[in-house]
């Protein structure tokens, strides 16, 4: 049994759990593998490895390296199906006209300061908007998965807006083409500030050439296809072509036969070790009162405010709430009913770090006199953030849940509230 579980100590020290990854996948290029052969209805699901295990079910996006699609009505649905800790599927459908190879340049991270959102094979595309997670996820970046066209198309994808809670995706309406497409689809990418360098978006209608870019220390370069200006007339025909120094990196992006297609890419350096960490907020001052209202059956349970924000929160349920990153310090103002023969138990965390003493706590018995309880604390953090609140109201509880997202999400209990009987 030692012997085994020294074994087994050893193993885990030589291969350990990866963070991030990336890759090249050529499962649906005719060119690699000639079997593809994706028209007329035709379907592939391909199993895509990663390196090594995740100790957590990672993000997957991926961004397309080569086209080489037929006209002149082409569809094609690309999406990724399941996620695991060792490997991801992705399914193409081909409809209509062949799609001859895309090569695929895939990345997967475990990390929830960046967060990818999947739209795959929007019918009737339109401008969109989705939720996010993270509040402190405030930049980002869209690219191209998949497409249905009956003719001409010229449009560009980008995000219009972002904001504590969501992220709107627009697309150019250009009339008498904008009808042409049918279908698409992208993955739209936010993170936090440091997370992405956006070298700019780049409108091409010939060869180009990229010239030399410095390597970014920590970050994978990406292109990401946002439009197309395609007028019908042949195949839609991309190719990336890298050059690589221990330094440098430089692309030509451009066709190898007849004419390339007129289309818009990003140039993206996506970073996949992060310097900044976020913290969970400390109650670093309280105040508290007690006195007498007559009438307690007018005045609910609990009320919650939001001070600088006057955002109230006093019927039973659950809610999310994001603080501004400008309200600092956070105040807060908690009225408590304490009505006869109860008592009051209140927590307020006031030191992450602490080994001991980790919450400023008070103790009320409550008497006729003084049967309305206030609590007004004031919460600081270590840098300037956006903070995403949960928060639970009961008949005889209220709880504020800190949720903050770094390298993985932890879920802190700020500030928590008791009705107890004496």
């Amino acid at each position: 049994m030692k012997t085994i579980l020294i074994l087994l100590i050893s193993v885990k020290e030589i291969f350990p759990f990866i963070q991030y990854d990336t890759g090249l996948a050529r499962n649906f290029d005719r060119t690699y593998d000639s079997s593809f052969v994706c028209e007329n209805g035709y379907s592939r699901t391909a199993t895509i490895s990663f390196s090594n295990s995740f100790a957590n079910i990672p993000q997957v996006f991926f961004v397309h390296e080569y086209f080489d699609q037929e006209r002149p009505e082409m569809e094609f649905k690309l999406s990724i199906t399941t996620i695991t800790k060792t490997s991801f599927q992705a399914i193409i459908i081909c409809s209509k006209k062949r799609v001859y190879s895309v090569k695929l340049r895939w990345f997967a991270i475990d990390d929830k300061r960046i967060e990818v959102i999947n739209n795959f094979n929007m019918q009737n595309p339109d401008d969109k908007t989705f939720p996010i997670k993270n509040p402190n996820a405030q930049t980002g970046f869209v690219v191209l998965t998949s497409i249905y066209y009956t003719g001409s198309v010229d449009f560009l994808l980008s995000i219009s807006s972002i904001t504590i809670n969501s992220v709107t995706v627009s697309i150019t309406k250009v009339a008498g083409k904008f009808t042409n497409i049918k279908q698409i689809g992208y993955f739209v990418v936010v993170g936090i500030e440091e997370a992405f360098i956006n070298l700019g978006l780049k409108t091409v209608t010939g060869a180009f050439s990229s010239g030399t870019l410095a390597i970014q220390p920590n970050r994978w370069f990406a292109l990401a296809v946002v439009g197309f200006n395609y007028p019908n007339s042949d195949n839609i025909r991309i190719q990336a072509s890298f050059t690589n120094t221990a330094t440098t990196i430089s692309y030509t992006w451009g066709t190898w036969y007849s004419i390339e297609t007129p289309n818009s890419h990003s140039q993206i350096w996506i970073l996949y070790q992060f310097t900044t960490i976020f913290t969970t907020l400390e109650c670093f001052s309280i105040r508290t009162s007690r006195k007498q209202v007559k009438d307690l059956n007018i005045l609910p349970t609990f009320n919650l405010e939001f001070v600088q924000s006057n955002q109230i929160f006093s019927a039973n349920g659950n809610y999310d709430y994001s603080v501004n990153k400008l309200h600092t310090p956070l105040k807060m103002g908690i009225q408590v009913k304490c009505e006869n023969n109860k008592k009051i138990q209140a927590n307020f965390l006031k030191c992450n770090s602490c080994s001991i003493q980790k919450t400023n706590s008070f103790n009320y018995n409550c008497f006729n006199q003084m049967n309305y309880v206030g609590f007004y604390p004031l919460f600081q953090q270590s840098s300037q953030q956006y903070n995403h609140l949960k928060i639970s109201i009961q008949s005889s509880s209220l709880e504020i849940i800190h949720v903050v997202y770094n390298q993985v999400i932890t879920e802190t209990i700020i500030a928590k509230i008791l009705i107890l009987d004496q």
